[in-house]
């Protein structure tokens, strides 16, 4: 006999990446209408629908939990890569895999370029660009075709950014340095490296063009681990610069984390040249640094980075779970906000530049910030260690879970959300749940308590303890949701007990005494009066 099961929704954590390999959770992912999220959780893919509030659990799955993820704008493909280095290429749209293959390096960084014929893959030390076949004019069977591999860095590649016509790579190393490369072979440039920082390179990003032209880029921003924040000038070929003077003391450009900076320096050119793309704008020029922000956050570093589609708004994440927001080019402060007392992991700015979205791989936490009204538009936590047990209320709407962190969280089943998290948790792991009613749930824990919560005033509102400490490994209810039943998981004597509460008084009713081995289920019947217990002994009693 056949059944037809299929996996519709994933409840207990919006955002579960893997913290197997170094550098934390994997990264999250707007689409381009800025209205969904993509949120990896172990080896799927949650689509986060944040104006219905209804999340989606995508049809495929990797062979191992995800590391990065891309998505195509243009082409609704899905490029995802664990950390096993598999690869799965996907019709996003419709759900269906199109490819799987298997880079020999660990991707650490994974970028579309903005029209979505090329993708860009940190290969270790190196860059490739992979070339989709649908911008050739001749048919290709391979679904991605390699294009260019690009060298020069002597450590491990770290960031991948794309002009905004995916003429030029800017890419980010663990050597401590940014370098600039065309897309294309272009007569006349060499790749320009960008040097300066004390740490690895987590961000680099373009800044705005030409004024005058619209196409030659004319600011890069670069930023390290340790909190800096560099700005790079481009001095086209034959131009006249006016540059400020630069301040003699370093201390003083650097950007209080609270409270903002200084305006940056700036220069003027005056070429109005035309170039067939941004690359050929390059040819001839110079870089130099024009500008050093620091953000000074004792014991912090800077986990993780965004910008905007504008180029005006960047988001850091630090290691303490703060985040801040600032304003480009002065990098003044704009929000500083904490949100967790973990590492921010990734962040993403959705393409109208009002949503920010952050992820904290270690508590499983996502949120969604909105910074103009400064509110959450999402905000869930999943269980930061194990779920150990998990119970359908009784008309089937709510799951209740509980974990290794003592904490107990309803689930809502048709949206997939967490909206309850019970205050105060157990200290000790969660064993089992059971809903006394519509209203009522009950939780059963190593600390040697069962505990009420009222599912209304999302209370609790009663704690079932036993005369003599001793952890509780199950629980049962009667058909009533008066009498309540506890079987211990050890005990100080050779008898490992039940002990019978009345719900409504909290007082114990009874011991029931008879199991020489802890006891790891209970039962009543359906029509009531007959508890069965289940115990190490090898028996099952009925009472």
């Amino acid at each position: 006999m056949k059944f037809n099961y299929k996996l519709q929704r994933i409840c207990g954590s919006s955002y579960g990446p893997s913290s197997t390999f170094l550098g934390g959770g994997a990264n999250i992912l707007f689409t381009p209408d800025g209205t969904t999220l993509l949120s990896p959780v172990g080896n799927r893919v949650q689509s986060i629908d944040l104006t219905h509030n209804v999340i989606r659990t995508l049809p495929f799955q990797t062979r191992s939990d995800i590391r990065r993820m891309a998505l195509s704008g243009s082409r609704d493909l899905l490029v995802l890569v664990d950390v096993d280095n598999h690869v799965l290429v996907v019709n996003y749209r419709r759900g269906v895999i199109l490819h799987r293959m298997r880079f020999s390096e660990h991707a650490r960084a994974l970028e579309f370029s903005p029209c979505g014929g090329f993708l860009g893959v940190s290969h270790g030390r190196h860059a490739q660009v992979w070339e989709l076949p649908s911008s050739l004019v001749k048919r290709e069977v391979a679904p991605l075709i390699m294009h260019r591999v690009y060298t020069g860095h002597s450590a491990e590649m770290t960031v991948i950014t794309w002009s905004v016509d995916g003429s030029v790579l800017l890419t980010g190393s663990r050597d401590f340095t940014a370098r600039l490369f065309t897309r294309d072979p272009v007569d006349g440039y060499e790749p320009v490296t960008l040097a300066g920082h004390r740490d690895a390179i987590v961000g680099c990003y373009f800044g705005g063009l030409d004024g005058n032209s619209g196409n030659r880029i004319m600011r890069i921003y670069t930023i390290s681990r340790d909190g800096a924040v560099f700005s790079w000038d481009f001095t086209p070929p034959g131009d006249e610069t006016i540059e400020s003077v630069p301040d003699p003391d370093p201390a003083d450009s650097a950007v209080d984390f609270f409270t903002g900076g200084s305006t940056a320096l700036t220069t003027t050119t005056t070429s109005t040249s035309q170039f067939p793309s941004l690359a050929h704008g390059l040819v001839g020029g110079t870089w130099s640094m024009s500008t050093k922000h620091y953000f000074h956050q004792n014991r912090s570093t800077v986990t993780s980075t965004s910008l905007d589609s504008s180029s005006t708004l960047l988001c850091i994440g630090f290691s303490t779970g703060i985040f801040g927001l600032y304003e480009l080019p002065t990098v003044s402060n704009i929000h500083t906000l904490s949100i967790s007392n973990s590492s921010i992991r990734t962040t993403a700015i959705s393409s109208n530049g009002e949503w920010m979205s952050f992820g904290c791989p270690t508590h499983h936490q996502l949120l969604v910030w909105e910074w103009k009204s400064e509110s959450y538009v999402l905000k869930q936590q999943g269980h930061a260690y194990a779920m150990t047990t998990m119970e359908y209320s009784p008309d089937g709407s709510v799951i209740g879970t509980g974990g290794e962190d003592g904490k107990v969280k309803l689930w809502n089943v048709d949206s997939g959300f967490g909206y309850v998290t019970f205050s105060p948790p157990h200290t000790a792991p969660v064993t089992g749940l059971a809903f006394a009613s519509q209203k009522v749930l009950l939780s059963a824990s190593l600390d040697g308590t069962i505990r009420a919560h009222d599912l209304v005033r999302y209370k609790q509102f009663r704690i079932l303890t036993t005369p003599t400490p001793t952890q509780i490994h199950c629980l049962a209810v009667d058909s009533s949701g008066e009498m309540v039943v506890g079987g211990t998981h050890d005990g100080s004597s050779s008898n490992f007990d039940i002990f019978v509460w009345s719900l409504q008084t909290g007082k114990i009713l009874d011991v029931l005494s008879g199991h020489t081995g802890p006891v790891a289920g209970l039962a009543f019947h359906p029509s009531g009066g007959i508890l069965a217990s289940a115990s190490w002994d090898e028996s099952v009693q009925l009472w």
